[in-house]
């Protein structure tokens, strides 16, 4: 991660510097050849050399205090680590560090569309997060950020699956640059909409003093996302060797990304946020590799701190942000959540957190359903059908209320569901019309929408590939944020003359609980809307190959709720046409036969979209168009259909599927639609045949389309 001198410089402000020799720690002395170099030192009070910040006997009154007040073990075993004398902890060890880590989430920091970096930050409260002013200094750079829990491995090696949050600026921020800290809150909903972020709880900012015991003695354990890596543990190599007014220091290998991780003691209290190490410098100033070497600022006077030698970490005390929240902030209701929290005499007050209980309830239940029903459900003749969800809601099964009768589900498509073998898909091919700048990626998500891509299951890959067409699916909105097609127009590949018959699937590889199914389609009166259309999709070596092709267009990660005449108009209007033209008088031809397009689809999202069970209905869709000319050259084009017209005047839970309304066809320029889509279409802007000052143009005939795309 690059930041700008002029801030690293900026966290060093008010301090004093003094001689390397001076800092007493033998890893300094050891890790650096060089006797002169300079470190910052935050300016402290008057007090011994190698002395607590209350004196060593003081402080030990107060640690063994907090120790029998607090402490999950007996207080002399606890007592004698904290001095020294003993190096063991007891198991319910493990359990803290459960309890703890849950509450520590990677932050990605997000910039002009692009994560710039990453570090890591807390829970406070049920809705406040804390970590570093370098990292979030202002509302801006908060406002598209994001925090992800749950990035770490399982037991297996594989990544779980994680939960983001954006942060909410709005709802409070505030950050101090000289103590380097910002406490900013978070989103309550996840970006997918599924998860509440109480569940993960928060760590308590204890203001009680004696929470660290003697000088290079006492262990620290610190959790954090170096680099931006899965979550790790530093766990009691953290010897605490100094402390100051403001902050303490200790040894602890910690890298970029670890800024704003939260540094505890055995007992898992917080006792500083670990903002910075002390950098290797010489005499110049300059800022030294682990080879010595000064390290040069880019053109934008950024430095580069992954390659900075640090000899010491400091972290800013929390008893120092309280006292700082309560002078400035201590009226506001959220910060109150901070400061005002009821003191837990042990950590056996805790609740289990929602997170281990279901641990323990899925390795208890994983075998054995129960569900509770009237007795008089037994008596009746009718056929029972039930709808049993994975996901657990205050401990119980949700059975739903409005459910099909086991006679409407269609058994061979749950069995095509469950046995589809999707090893042999390749997907969308960006190599389609060519090589070089004619090869073009699927376009992606940018900025916080970035985290809303559905992951495949046991893995990190979010494309979904299949036959001839690939899609990156939106977890949020539970469809496609883009479905990508290979479409080849030559007639000898398209022998498949079966009649057609739509069989929907969800997709077993990501989250059902994350797409639309029958039961959300069930009398609702929308169609499925296909964005890769299926007969696109129908074309292969044999007419068997192709109509595999086409059947697996019928995807819930393929769709989206249309009504009927919307969903008729993409056969027979002109962005049903939109294909059929450009192959037909516009792509390359090759002895004579229809030539190939690639085209990417998807919905457009607006914060006005109805809302129709709990899902917002998108009132626009785009389509993007790339093909190649008789003089091979690569040209693109896009139009937007939008069916506003149907819902605007009329409640949307009442739709009339049978009114007749003309849908509008626009050609807008590619630039434009990546601003309404936030995807990527970098590649493709430069061959948009888009012309006109207004980003939006209406087509009303075939004749006009062809004016304006065939150019």
């Amino acid at each position: 991660m690059k930041v700008s001198l002029e801030k690293l410089q900026s966290l060093e402000a008010g301090r004093e510097l003094i001689k390397s020799e001076q800092i007493g720690l033998e890893k300094t002395a050891k890790a650096s050849a060089h006797k002169d170099i300079l470190v910052p030192l935050l300016v402290e009070e008057k007090k011994q050399p190698n002395e607590n910040i209350h004196g060593n006997a003081k402080n030990r009154i107060n640690r063994r205090a907090l120790i029998k007040n607090t402490a999950p073990e007996p207080v002399d075993f606890a007592f004698e680590r904290a001095i020294g004398n003993n190096d063991s902890v007891f198991s319910n060890f493990i359990e803290l560090i459960l309890g703890a880590k849950q509450k520590v989430g990677r932050i990605a920091v997000i910039e002009n569309n692009t994560v710039s970096g990453y570090a890591t930050g807390f829970m406070v409260s049920d809705t406040l997060m804390l970590t570093n002013w370098h990292v979030l200094s202002t509302k801006v750079e908060a406002r598209f950020s994001t925090i992800e829990f749950n990035y770490e491995y399982d037991v297996k090696g594989n990544l779980k699956e994680s939960i983001t949050f954006a942060l909410d600026p709005e709802s409070f921020f505030y950050s101090n640059k000289a103590l380097d800290y910002c406490l900013v809150a978070v989103k309550s909903r996840d970006l997918t909409n599924e998860h509440d972020l109480a569940r993960f709880g928060s760590l308590y900012l204890s203001p009680l003093s004696g929470k660290l015991g003697d000088l290079g003695k006492e262990a620290l354990n610190i959790i954090h996302h170096p680099d931006g890596d899965p979550k790790q543990l530093s766990i009691r190599e953290n010897t605490f060797v100094r402390v100051l007014s403001n902050a303490i220091w200790y040894e602890s290998d910690t890298a970029q990304g670890s800024s704003g991780s939260p540094v505890f003691n055995d007992q898992f209290q917080v006792v500083a946020l670990h903002h910075m190490g002390i950098a290797s410098k010489n005499n110049a100033g300059d800022y030294l590799d682990k080879n010595g070497d000064p390290i040069m600022v880019d053109a934008n006077n950024k430095i580069d701190i992954s390659k900075i030698h640090w000899i010491a970490n400091e972290g800013i005390r929390i008893s120092v942000i309280r006292k700082d929240l309560e002078e400035n902030h201590s009226a506001n209701p959220l910060v109150q959540q901070v400061l005002n929290r009821p003191h837990l005499r042990s950590f056996n007050d805790i609740n289990p957190t929602p997170i281990m209980i279901n641990a323990a309830q899925e390795a208890h239940d994983s075998n054995i359903v129960q569900i509770n029903m009237p007795s008089s459900l037994i008596k009746s003749e009718k056929s029972i059908s039930f709808n049993v969800s994975s996901k657990m809601q205050s401990g119980e099964i949700q059975v739903a209320s409005d459910l099909r009768s086991i006679n409407d589900i269609d058994i061979e498509t749950l069995t095509l569901e469950r046995n589809i073998d999707y090893s042999d898909c390749r997907g969308y091919k960006s190599n389609f019309l060519g090589s070089g700048e004619k090869s073009i990626g699927i376009p992606k998500p940018t900025g916080i929408f970035w985290h809303r891509k559905a992951k495949l299951i046991g893995g990190n890959s979010y494309v979904l590939k299949y036959h001839k067409f690939s899609v990156i699916f939106d977890s949020f909105h539970q469809m496609p944020f883009i479905s990508a097609i290979n479409v080849d127009g030559n007639l000898d590949l398209r022998q498949d003359k079966t009649k057609r018959v739509d069989k929907w699937i969800r997709d077993r590889r990501i989250s059902l609980s994350i797409q639309l199914d029958d039961d959300f389609y069930y009398k609702s009166g929308f169609d499925r809307g296909h964005m890769s259309r299926r007969e696109d999709a129908n074309w292969g070596e044999t007419p068997k190959e192709a109509k595999r092709n086409a059947d697996l267009t019928c995807v819930h990660t393929n769709a989206c709720p249309q009504v009927p005449t919307l969903n008729r108009s993409n056969k027979s209007g002109l962005w049903g046409k939109l294909e059929k033209i450009i192959l037909e008088k516009g792509a390359e031809k090759e002895d004579g036969k229809t030539g190939k397009i690639t085209v990417f689809s998807g919905p457009i999202f607006s914060d006005s979209d109805p809302v129709f069970r709990g899902v917002s209905i998108p009132m626009k869709f785009y389509k993007v168009i790339l093909w190649l000319t008789n003089g091979k050259q690569l040209k693109a084009t896009a139009f937007i259909l939008s069916q506003s017209d149907l819902v605007s005047s009329i409640e949307f839970e009442a739709i009339d599927i049978d009114q007749d309304v003309q849908f509008k066809e626009h050609q807008v320029s590619i630039q434009h639609l990546q601003d309404l889509t936030h995807l990527d279409f970098g590649e493709v802007i430069s061959f948009d045949t888009y012309i006109g000052d207004n980003p939006e143009f209406e087509i009303t005939s075939e004749e006009e389309m062809l004016e304006r795309i065939l150019i």
